[in-house]
Parts: structure tokens; sequence; C-alpha cells
């Protein structure tokens, strides 16, 4: 897709993985023998995305390390350029994104820490197709109650049901953002997901939401580790990793 460029947003200190499994960046966290980052450059990768940058927090020595040398075996291998962008100080979810405004038509935006399948390439379409500013990947995810839900309707219980499920539409951690939309983000401080959004819609610019059900994981410490792994195991043919092999 020569009209996209990517950006890996692994910014974050990785405090919560720190605390359960160890000192590495959670984006090095290793599921099913291959990391995190490689198993998502390989996603962006296989979407023929050939220009991707992994957003680093200046502190993250270790991981920009790496990325620096994943990215010398990719442009051997496959000519395509992995290269980190070093936050001098935290972006935010989003802040980083200001400085690829200019790069291309569109910037797929993934979250390192998250797995899932989602057509990538597909997504990054919908996006260009109809103009909008943002796309946002949505799924629907259940949540679980943990306490007895009672609902009432003029002081009397209609119903009560223990530890109810829930079916909530929530962001899939994948953006696509138009130049325009990356010009508006505030530069030299932290910007969030919420915070852009909220800027756009009050701007007026449309935000588009491109639903899908692939499959879907957020990893941000040990306990999120062997629920990944069965994801992968679940659906190994669409979680190949080829970038960790010499």
């Amino acid at each position: 897709m020569p009209e996209v460029v990517a950006l890996v947003m692994a910014g974050g200190r990785s405090s919560r993985m720190r605390a359960t499994a160890g000192p590495p960046h959670k984006v090095l966290t290793s599921v099913l023998e291959c990391s995190l980052l490689e198993r998502n450059l390989n996603a962006i990768i296989q979407c023929g995305v050939s220009s991707i940058a992994v957003a680093v927090n200046a502190c993250e020595t270790d991981l920009i390390a790496v990325v620096e040398e994943v990215g010398e075996r990719l442009s051997l291998r496959c000519g395509v350029s992995v290269e980190p962008f070093v936050e001098d100080a935290p972006l935010g979810t989003i802040g980083a994104a200001r400085c690829f405004k200019d790069r291309a038509s569109a910037l797929l935006v993934v979250n390192g820490d998250n797995l899932t399948t989602l057509d990538l390439r597909r997504f990054a379409a919908w996006h260009l197709e109809r103009g909008a500013a943002m796309t946002i990947a949505t799924h629907v995810q259940p949540f679980r109650i943990p306490f007895g839900e009672v609902i009432v309707h003029e002081d009397f219980v209609s119903s009560y049901a223990e530890k109810s499920v829930r079916q909530i539409r929530i962001s899939s951690g994948a953006y696509v953002l138009s130049p325009a939309a990356c010009g508006m983000i505030p530069a030299g401080r932290a910007v969030h997901v919420p915070e852009l959004v909220a800027s756009l819609l009050e701007r007026g610019l449309p935000v588009g939401a491109f639903t899908h059900q692939a499959p879907w994981i957020d990893v941000n410490e040990a306990s999120d580790i062997p629920r990944a792994e069965q994801l992968l195991r679940d659906h190994l043919d669409a979680f190949t990793c080829c970038t960790s092999s010499p």
C-alpha cells in the first residue's frame, strides 16, 4: 500500500508487565516463541506497508536496539524500512502521529501490545475510500459484571442478574489517520486518542468506525500471556511470524 505508512505504538513504560513478568518491555514479550513486536511488524508487512516506525521512549535503550536490529534484518531481506521513532518526552497514545503528517496519504497506527487477525489492508482501504479524518477499528467485547446487577423500576426490582455479561463495542487499538488529523495533534506534549477524537468531532470532521470480528487480545501483564498463547494456537495460520528467522 504505497499510500500508507505505519506506526507501532510502544512508547509506554510497560509498568504492569514489568511488575508481573520481569524487566523487558512488554512488546518484547514472547508469545509462542515470537515477540509481540515482531508479530505486529509481520502483520503490517503482510498487508503491504513497506515503511514502518516504532514509537519508543528514549529511556528504553534495549527496545530501541531491538527495533534497529529487526529493521536492518527486514531491510536486507525484503526491502522494508523499520525504524525507531524515539520520544524524548512521553507523547501519549497518539501524540507521535503528528510527526507523520507529511509522510503519506494515511498513517496506520497499531498498538504494540495487541494481537489480532484484523485485516489491516482492508482496514486502511476502507478509511481511504470513505475519506475519513480518522478511522477506529472496533469490535464487540464481552465484559462480565463482577456483582449482582439489579434492575429497578419505580422503586421495585424488575430483575436480578448475577454477574451478567454485557457486549460492549470497544476500540481495537488500531487507527488510520489522514494527514490533516495528524496535523491537528498538539505538538510538544502527551496526547491520547480520546482527546484527538473529541477534537476532530468538535470540528465536524468524520471519524469512521471499522467494525470487525477478528480475534483480538490486549497483552499488558503476565496473566495475559497464557490467554494470548491460546488465541494463537486457535488461529495459528493467521499469526505467522517470519521476522524472527535469521
